[in-house]
């Protein structure tokens, strides 16, 4: 009788191991349907970046299209579950992507002021 109550008991923490297990396998499946799509993951990366960090995004998916939509989605994954809760400056994130090995080229200009415009230095070179 004794052994009865002792295999009960080791049936019962079996069966909530069990049922803990297969609770934790379908949360992680649930969690896998909510993966968002480029679009929403792109909407939420924006949103939280400052200081040209736009322009370098955009430059980023121009010049290296499918490797930047894999650092958006890792950005906006983190960004949704709160590992990131500080906006992203367009430096760090030219930094980031300049330690992946995938230098961003920024189009860049230089204006100087004359008689009230703003004219490009190019056109000032021009003779």
């Amino acid at each position: 009788m004794e052994e009865d109550l002792e295999l009960r008991a080791i049936k019962l923490r079996k069966l909530r191991e069990l049922a803990a297990f297969k609770a934790k396998a379908t949360a992680t499946k649930k969690e896998e349907e909510k993966t968002m799509s480029f679009e929403e993951a792109l909407r939420t990366v924006k949103e939280n970046l400052m200081e040209r960090g736009d322009e370098v995004l955009d430059a980023a998916l121009e010049q290296y299209p499918e490797q930047a939509k894999k650092i958006v989605m890792i950005l906006a994954e983190k960004i949704v579950k709160g590992e990131l809760n500080q906006k992203i400056r367009g430096s760090a994130l030219m930094s980031l992507f300049d330690y992946l090995g995938m230098p961003i080229k920024l189009r860049s200009r230089i204006l100087y002021y004359k008689k009230g415009e703003y004219k490009s230095i190019a056109d000032l070179l021009k003779f």
